[in-house]
């Protein structure tokens, strides 16, 4: 040991902050002058608004219902009290389960933009002796120092220590087993596998930390420019004995120490070319391991095998090849109440049901697959009806890819959960595939969310028309008929286009009309007319571009639409009844362009430093005269017809009378802002912002009076990680707000009662 020691941070995760209000002065802008956005023209300015006292409004934060949407790359089960499981994900932190509500709560949500490469979460460890105590190792990307964060209350709070090395919660590997692991027998010790620093252990719960010098190892095995290094760290329930895997060319993979970590000796190569992605130990002592080619996920495995290991002799109990698997295993788990009980589970095994699971229960000696890749023939029943999105617009929804992890119930030899690239599978009968039964894999993973969103539209709905329409980066994006349900598969856009999406819109006045770009040179526009049920490409396209930003008028009959790429920088306009593209006049690329939400033949454009207008349904724009912010994003409103906000940063300016003229609102730092029910029938919208004002520090804010004050209406304790730059109100529900995150997916708020 060295006396690198780190010391504890304490940051108390769950405070009870005061909410404070910060105010914005108002200014008129008139005729030609401008903002002092950095042109030369001089403002008319009204009197500023005195700066109102605004009382604290209390907020209850949760999310538009998707059902996971990412990667779940662990799940831990606590050995020290039943149904306490948590689940740690690549970009979208932690979960605890909480078996009264049959859901997952978010418990890393007190993490920010400030420290938001912490959201990825590399490890967890539950403590076998007090079921209280939780760790967790944070850092999502290389090339950005890592923490570990510890609790003694079931994650509601968190101690935070620095450490001085990369995490890759996101990285390759990210799969693998627990780096994090509590001694059983002293639980106030701790260790801890790090991709580039070796081997680390903490003596006091983990308030302080020491690098184990003794360890021989890093690991010298790399993977898409990312080190592994130590993947894993296990005690051998009948002698203590400590073992870690490693990531390491040589084939020295596995490392045990008979002496607390004073000395380690190499276990013999016996998989050279393999890599022990985990492993697991029966209560009698035998370590069981699951090997790959490589570690996974993004690089797919093309081979593998499973070993156990007892009293110095590895023996190879890889399942056969006959059933047509191919790839490696990605996960293996012991049944704690029967040691000769296992499952595994495969890893780059891309067949048309998904990843393949394999139980025995003779300590591998024979194999029982959930389906055999070759004859067809099945012994397993998906149950995805709480999150029908999940069947991708098949028939049955497959078993699931990228399955890392898997793991028996400690406490139920029948309970058998894993997490996939896309969500979390549970069943409850594993023991029915002994006598030739059918295993009910079942989705498991309401109030887990991890979608990388990147907008929402709530439109000015009907009942039975959409309450919200989303995109996202991986699953391209969903309308949501009710935001608290999952959506079904006719209502996910990844089942009919796929692609990654740049941009959406619905018509301000016919919610059941949309469309949206993604980044493909031939299906690159897609529109609904029933509310996202179904979807249609827009075909014959006037040039080979890809992506864009999109606005589609008031009733729905046309959009324009900026490509991304072009190489002749036009605009085009689209007519749904002509079934035409026309050309756009008087802009050119890189215009940001927004429809009126209440008159159909009313578009506006902010293109080079000057506000632009069509009343001729986007034919042809005219600028207003009236010079705007650089890259400013543009805001219509439902329901006010020639409203229009820009938001710019520092700057907010808005017009009520189609950009002839302008106020401004000042002393704001807002990323973006949005629009939503009025506090009274009749009243102007609520405005809902994501920023900072009136020194509150970065949050979310809401404005009753137009933007004369703001009140934010969150605390510290609900931060949601790296945020994306997007909000909006619902339409409808007065006080509920939306924003978009990178991997929490869409938080929704609601004043609390």
């Amino acid at each position: 040991m060295n006396n690198k020691q780190l010391t504890a941070l304490c940051i108390g995760a769950v405070l009870t902050a005061a909410i404070l209000t910060g105010c914005a002065s108002t200014e008129n802008q008139n005729g030609n002058n401008s903002s002092d956005a950095g042109n030369s023209s001089s403002a008319a300015e009204n009197d500023e608004t005195p700066a109102p006292t605004m009382e604290n409004v209390s907020y209850s934060w949760s999310n538009v219902a998707i059902g996971g949407g990412g990667y779940v790359t662990g799940m831990i089960y606590s050995e020290a009290e039943e149904n306490l499981v948590y689940a740690r994900t690549d970009i979208g932190g932690a979960y605890r389960w909480t078996e009264s509500e049959k859901r997952w709560v978010a418990i890393t949500d007190h993490l920010g933009s400030d420290n938001w490469n912490l959201i990825g979460i590399e490890s967890m460890a539950t403590d076998p002796v007090d079921a209280g105590r939780v760790y967790a190792l944070c850092g999502t990307y290389m090339g950005n120092h890592g923490a570990v964060l510890s609790s003694e209350d079931y994650g509601t709070t968190w101690t935070q220590v620095d450490m001085p090395f990369d995490c890759g919660g996101n990285n390759s590997g990210r799969g693998t087993g627990e780096r994090l692991m509590v001694n059983p027998q002293e639980n106030n010790v701790i260790y801890m596998g790090t991709r580039n620093a070796g081997l680390w252990k903490s003596e006091d719960f983990g308030k302080s930390w020491n690098e184990v010098e003794s360890f021989p190892t890093k690991g010298d095995y790399s993977q898409e420019n990312n080190s592994i290094g130590i993947m894993w760290v296990e005690f051998d329930p009948t002698n203590n004995d400590i073992y870690v895997g490693v990531a390491d060319t040589s084939g020295n993979c596995i490392y045990q120490s008979s002496d607390n970590g004073a000395s380690w000796e190499a276990l013999p190569t016996n998989a050279q070319g393999f890599y022990p992605l985990q492993a697991d130990f029966s209560a009698d002592g035998t370590l069981y391991l699951a090997y790959s080619d490589n570690c996974g996920p993004n690089l797919s495995p093309q081979d593998g095998a499973v070993y156990k290991y007892k009293d110095g002799t590895f023996t190879d109990i890889t399942p056969s090849l006959d059933d047509g698997r191919y790839g490696g295993f990605g996960a293996v788990s012991v049944d704690k109440q029967n040691p000769d009980t296992l499952v595994v589970s495969t890893l780059g095994f891309w067949h048309d049901n998904g990843d393949n699971i394999y139980r025995s229960t003779d300590g591998g000696n024979s194999w029982t697959a959930i389906f055999n890749g070759k004859t067809g023939e099945k012994h397993y029943k998906m149950d995805v009806s709480q999150a029908n999105w999940l069947s991708w617009g098949r028939d049955e929804a497959k078993t699931g890819w990228w399955t890392a992890d898997i793991n028996i119930n400690p406490f139920n030899s029948d309970e058998v959960m894993y997490g996939t690239g896309a969500t979390i599978y549970c069943t409850q009968n594993m023991t029915a595939l002994d006598s030739g039964g059918d295993v009910t894999i079942s989705f498991s993973a309401y109030g887990l969310e991890e979608t990388a969103v990147y907008q929402m539209v709530s439109p000015d709905y009907k009942d039975g028309e959409p309450e919200l329409y989303s995109i996202m980066g991986d699953l391209t994006g969903f309308s949501h008929l009710d935001v608290k349900t999952c959506p079904d598969d006719n209502h996910f856009m990844g089942s009919s286009s796929g692609g990654n999406p740049t941009d959406l819109d619905v018509a301000g006045s016919n919610a059941n009309v949309a469309v949206y770009a993604i980044q493909d040179k031939i299906k690159t526009l897609w529109m609904t007319d029933d509310g996202g049920n179904s979807w249609k490409m827009i075909s014959n396209l006037p040039e080979k571009v890809e992506g864009g930003k999109i606005a589609v008028n008031a009733d729905g009959s046309a959009f324009l639409w900026t490509p991304a790429k072009t190489g002749n920088s036009n605009i085009y306009k689209y007519d749904f009844t002509k079934e035409k593209f026309y050309y756009a006049e008087g802009l050119g690329y890189g215009a940001v362009i927004a429809a009126d939400r209440v008159n159909p033949d009313k578009f506006y454009a902010a293109y080079n430093g000057m506000f632009y207008i069509s009343t001729n349904g986007g034919t042809k724009f005219e600028p207003t005269g009236q010079m705007i912010a650089d890259n400013c994003s543009i805001q219509t409103v439902v329901g006010k017809e020639g409203n229009v906000w820009l938001c710019s940063g520092s700057l907010i300016m808005y017009s009520e009378d189609g950009g002839q003229s302008f106020n401004t609102i000042k002393d704001i730092n807002f990323k973006a802002i949005g629009f939503g029910a009025p506090e009274k029938e009749g009243g102007y919208p609520a405005i809902y912002a994501m920023g900072e004002t009136g020194g509150q520090g970065d949050g979310i804010y809401r404005s009753l009076d137009k933007g004369a004050s703001w009140q934010r209406i969150n605390d510290d304790s609900h931060l949601f990680g790296n945020l994306t730059a997007y909000i909006t109100g619902d339409s409808k529900v007065f006080g509920r707000v939306y924003f978009a995150t990178n991997g929490r997916g869409i938080v929704m708020g609601e004043p609390s009662a």
